[in-house]
């Protein structure tokens, strides 16, 4: 009797009481230890006989060369990077202040120089770099200690790739961090819809999280949006605690201080979070009080964190901004790679009449694709419906505003400087900060669901008090949004890396072929300089950019000319005859006249599934053993 009593108390407790959401929790680590696993390692559930995992190397231009500045910042470089951006030799050499302006960048180049030959970075922020740069230090440092990856002579070689390896394990490394900022704001989310709603609904939320593929994609591209999720999420929390405290009449200014702190990193992350601090800024003017104080306090803290990167860019450049600042100007003086690309001087004044089109243009195509910008994720539109409903909860009915005013000025900046990646086939882009917001806007949007659901009633009678009806609408929902991600698990085998443009393997040959000294100028550098760890130059807007830089700039230190399917698989009129690449068009065409009166004559087609997708001119036979 006592056994069946005991049996029937622990049943009770797994369906009502605290076992429930032990299992829940249980669910909850299982899902997240399986896709962490299936993400990065080994994807057991293809069923098409495929094993390897879903993630296939960096897939994302500005990814790789954030990567190669982390690479710089480990070996003690400092905050360097191996692209070199026509735009930002013109940059530098425009703040010069001493007579010989051509020499403001040559001179990062000189051994001897003030950089020792580390050429400086003022296009990216510096957080995320710094914070793969000390993965990736204490991944070397083991795998060097133990000799997990040596050379051909037994000595510990971390970086150069084997013959079987698709991509580098240091791509590995970098998404493996952003896995860990993204399980962290599946974390601190959860404790914020608890805080705001219950746990039921923070439970589901967590779940729609961890099957929403648009993070995971995220996390495979090298760019800094899952560090950013965990700063901006964990900056919605302490907001959160902040309005709480208000409401109870204690002191607010420690969480807003941290909620400062969470931004001022942000900024530091991507320039472009100032607009969402500005967002938030307004609502704590207005919902604080005294009106406006602790308001000017987040300000300050956010300023004080920021300062020091500030004056570094503007000691380099001349502008608080740096390089990407120029980035405004996009599809008012052409494409970003052509802005990137070109010597000539930015345009001293832009008038503001030359955004209004522009800001029409990305403002109307953010509203167009917002549903792919919120991940596919159905529910996430809802948010907007939920600023009408009336919430008991005051934190609750305040945050959304806090999120409104974040979200509309986040739209505001991302209209400015558009959405522009020169990434080929890209579709998740650097400039996105929708994403950082998919996690409140699902919270709000589920609450008005299942609310709703609630109160669905059949023949008198709630469909939601009858349990296994009520399971299997939270199941359907999670299963609904979850789509997106379900689908790679039944995709068929793909290539090991991400093709087109990327072919690790090859690209990394060219470190055999060309010294540190060397600079190799290609149509994606960030691949080149990544993968074969050589100085790149981004291929110029036209021959005499090149000849001019070639000559003036980096004294014949151009030996390498390289094109891949980056411009290869571009149309054929519209972009390479007659658009950006036209001063280009016989070498992008693969004619064997193209080098016939150019310097770089020696040329090595390099084949890839039958056909030259990358072909290389040099300065002479480098590829041949006897010649190295």
């Amino acid at each position: 009797m006592a056994s069946e009593f005991t049996a029937q108390k622990f049943v009770h407790n797994l369906e009502h009481g605290k076992g429930r959401w032990w299992i829940a929790l249980l669910l909850i680590l299982i899902v997240a230890a399986y896709q962490v696993v299936a993400h990065l390692f080994i994807n057991q559930l293809n069923t098409q006989g495929g094993h390897q995992a879903m993630f296939r190397g960096l897939s994302h231009a500005k990814g790789m060369e954030q990567a190669v500045i982390a690479r710089e910042l480990m070996r003690g470089n400092g905050f360097s990077t191996k692209v070199i951006k026509p735009a930002a030799i013109t940059l530098v050499e425009l703040s010069s202040k001493d007579g010989n302006p051509e020499n403001a960048f040559s001179k990062f180049l000189e051994p001897d120089g003030p950089t020792k030959g580390n050429i400086p970075d003022y296009f990216h922020a510096p957080l995320n770099p710094f914070i793969n740069s000390l993965a990736l230090r204490v991944v070397v440092g083991v795998s060097d200690h133990y000799k997990r990856r040596t050379n051909e002579k037994g000595n510990a070689d971390y970086w150069t790739m084997k013959p079987n390896e698709f991509i580098h394990p240091a791509d590995q490394v970098i998404a493996c961090v952003a896995v860990l900022f993204f399980i962290l704001s599946v974390l601190v989310n959860y404790f914020t819809a608890k805080m705001l709603f219950d746990r039921s609904l923070a439970v589901l939320g967590v779940l729609m999280m961890l099957f929403c593929d648009h993070f995971w994609q995220f996390s495979s591209t090298g760019l800094p949006q899952m560090l950013m999720l965990f700063l901006f999420s964990l900056a919605a929390y302490l907001y959160t605690r902040a309005l709480a405290a208000e409401q109870e009449k204690a002191r607010v200014w420690p969480w807003l201080a941290g909620v400062a702190g969470c931004f001022g990193l942000l900024a530091l992350a991507h320039g472009l979070t100032a607009f969402l601090f500005i967002g938030l800024l307004i609502h704590a003017v207005f919902n604080f009080r005294p009106i406006g104080r602790h308001a000017a306090m987040m300000l300050v803290v956010a300023f004080v964190i920021n300062a020091p990167w500030l004056i570094r860019t503007h000691q380099l450049t001349g502008t608080w901004g740096g390089l990407g600042a120029v980035t405004k100007l996009f599809q008012i003086r052409g494409t970003e790679s052509q802005i990137m690309r070109t010597l000539s001087k930015p345009d001293d004044e832009v008038q503001p009449s030359n955004f209004r089109s522009k800001i029409q243009t990305q403002t109307i195509e953010q509203f167009s694709r917002l549903l792919g910008y919120f991940g596919k994720n159905l529910l996430a539109p809802f948010f907007f419906l939920a600023l009408m409903h009336n919430y008991r909860n005051r934190q609750t009915c305040a945050l959304r505003w806090a999120v409104v005013c974040m979200w509309i000025f986040g739209v505001a900046g991302m209209s400015i400087f558009g959405f522009g990646d020169y990434d080929l086939q890209t579709e998740l882009q650097s400039n996105d900060l929708h994403v950082l917001f998919i996690p409140l806007f699902v919270f709000y949007g589920l609450s008005l669901l299942l609310m709703m659901w609630s109160r669905f009633t059949v023949q008198s009678k709630k469909v939601a008090n009858i349990p296994i009806f009520n399971r299997s609408f939270q199941v359907f929902i999670v299963f609904l949004n979850g789509l997106p991600l379900f689908s790679n698990y039944t995709d068929p085998p793909k290539l090991g890396f991400v093709w087109p443009p990327y072919v690790p393997r090859l690209i990394a040959d060219l470190n055999d072929w060309y010294t540190d000294k060397d600079i190799i100028c290609s149509d994606m550098p960030w691949a080149t300089a990544w993968y074969a760890d050589r100085k790149s130059l981004w291929l110029p807007l036209t021959m005499g950019d090149f000849n001019e830089l070639n000559d003036f700039r980096f004294n014949n230190h151009i030996t390498g000319l390289m094109f891949t399917p980056l411009t290869g698989f571009k149309g054929l009129l519209s972009d390479v005859a007659v658009g950006e690449f036209k001063e280009w068009k016989a070498f992008i065409i693969r004619d064997p006249r193209a080098a016939a009166n150019f310097g770089l004559k020696t040329s090595r087609p390099i084949f890839f599934l039958g056909a030259a997708h990358y072909v290389l001119y040099s300065d002479r036979d480098r590829w041949t053993e006897r010649n190295n």
